[in-house]
């Protein structure tokens, strides 16, 4: 039986699908939502901006301290064609899980899943279920779906899994065990089934956008803590069974996003317009003189993230060289993390940098103890120096601005948004340095590129998409 670890890393998302035409194929737009956004089923008018950062670093903490250190210290995770063009799906929130409204089967049998970056296997209770926690909705019938495909224990799907398989149900369908840092865990049988992104109500006239043939687990025992509300995960990783992976075909292995900066100044309020986006498909590559492109790696031990090679860092002329660099990447990319966790050592050179250049504001406190260096000021434009991160083969990505190196957590507090971490398996690259910037996953090339994406908001699919797919400026 393949027993597979790994460990829940979340976003949130509302997604609003479309096909946009271009020289290089089809390209699936998606809105991405962050959870903060009055746009989210979980925003709170009665929430200060305040109190939301403070749950985000603490969400950011918690992410890079439990569920990335958990799995990287457990060692290791072992692990079609569009029919339409335009199609909504939602996140609702479930005790501080986000989840996914899908539908599998033919008809369409609708489901809400955890969107999980840290994890590739896509399942689903199902019955008979003889295991299952309780959930509220039904839970989806193989038997009534004319599309569902049994998958056998010596298929080439059911050997991705694991090295070491197969292994096998009693009737010799695929079996699959994965366990997740938290205790949860599913049991169950692989199987190919129709996966569709829904309208976002019955009455939407827009098409689906359905994905035939999808790898699916559909679990008969399975527990931990779920709430119920969910019904399994859709795993987002580079992995062979994730939906990223299975949609490699129709994407070109392909897939970008644009991240709107946080907002550091309490008004104005960012454009209710204004929100991230993320595309699949497009060009072999990024173009333009402000492109920066490094290998996209895969730790053999780790192979449920996304990783970089990190060289060094350098601010003004000092350049802080990496002792352990790494063939296999040394830091992880994600945007569910809001920090940028570096060494300790080099966190320390460059906060000691940074205090030395910023001489005209008092220093201040983050009240919520996630960052040492804060300073009180309500202006954003502080004198802070820029710095450059140096990646493998050239890949050189400059933080001017300080949307990229500053957050603010009160009204009259700016912190630099970096953090220490002792661990050199666990250095991140978060979501704020990544902010307005296209960032492309080529993972047929294995490349990850950056470009300054100038405005954001009503004209940021266009600017992206003109950027990426056409080669304009």
């Amino acid at each position: 039986m393949a027993v597979i670890k790994t460990q829940y890393g979340f976003v949130f998302f509302i997604i609003t699908v479309s096909l946009i035409s271009s020289n290089n194929g089809a390209i699936i737009s998606v809105e991405l939502i962050h959870r903060d956004s009055p746009k989210s089923p979980l925003y709170s008018s009665s929430q200060t901006p305040w109190q939301r950062i403070a749950m985000a670093l603490q969400r950011s903490t918690h992410r890079s301290a439990n569920h990335f250190h958990h799995y990287l210290t457990n060692k290791k995770n072992t692990t079609t064609t569009s029919s339409s063009s335009s199609a909504q799906s939602e996140l609702f929130p479930s005790g501080g899980e986000y989840l996914i409204n899908i539908s599998i089967g033919t008809p369409p049998f609708p489901i809400l899943a955890i969107a999980d970056t840290g994890s590739d296997l896509m399942w689903t209770q199902c019955q008979p279920c003889p295991h299952c926690f309780k959930q509220k909705g039904p839970l989806f019938q193989p038997n009534s779906s004319s599309t569902f495909h049994l998958l056998s224990c010596k298929s080439e799907q059911c050997k991705n899994l694991d090295d070491d398989g197969p292994f096998c149900n009693a009737d010799s369908s695929c079996r699959y065990t994965y366990s997740y840092g938290d205790s949860s865990y599913t049991s169950g049988t692989l199987a190919l089934e129709t996966l569709t992104f829904s309208a976002s109500s019955p009455d939407d006239n827009d098409p689906v956008l359905s994905f035939p043939s999808t790898i699916f687990g559909f679990g008969f025992q399975n527990g931990g803590a779920f709430s119920g509300l969910e019904s399994g995960i859709i795993g987002l990783v580079a992995g062979k069974l994730s939906l990223i992976s299975q949609m490699g075909s129709s994407i070109n292995g392909k897939f970008s996003y644009c991240l709107v900066p946080a907002s550091l100044s309490p008004s104005p309020p960012p454009p209710p317009s204004s929100s991230s986006k993320l595309y699949f498909g497009g060009s072999s590559f990024v173009p333009g003189t402000q492109v920066s492109t490094t290998p996209l790696l895969t730790n053999i031990d780790f192979q449920s993230y996304y990783y970089l090679a990190l060289e060094a860092v350098s601010i003004e002329n000092v350049k802080f060289e990496l002792t352990k660099k790494g063939a296999q990447g040394n830091m992880i990319i994600d945007s569910g993390t809001l920090l940028t966790y570096l060494p300790t050592k080099l966190y320390k050179a460059l906060e000691t940098m940074m205090r030395k250049s910023i001489k005209n504001l008092e220093f201040g406190k983050d009240p919520n103890g996630y960052t040492s260096l804060c300073y009180k000021t309500k202006s954003d434009d502080i004198d802070a120096l820029g710095f450059t991160f140096h990646f493998e083969d050239g890949g050189d990505v400059e933080l001017k601005s300080v949307i990229n190196t500053f957050l603010r957590v009160t009204e009259d507090v700016l912190c630099f948004a970096f953090a220490p971490t002792d661990l050199y398996d666990l250095l991140i690259f978060g979501n704020v340095a990544q902010a307005n910037f296209l960032v492309q996953y080529d993972l047929t090339g294995k490349l990850l590129s950056f470009k300054p994406v100038k405005e954001i908001g009503n004209a940021e699919e266009k600017e992206a998409t003109n950027v990426q797919y056409s080669g304009t400026e």
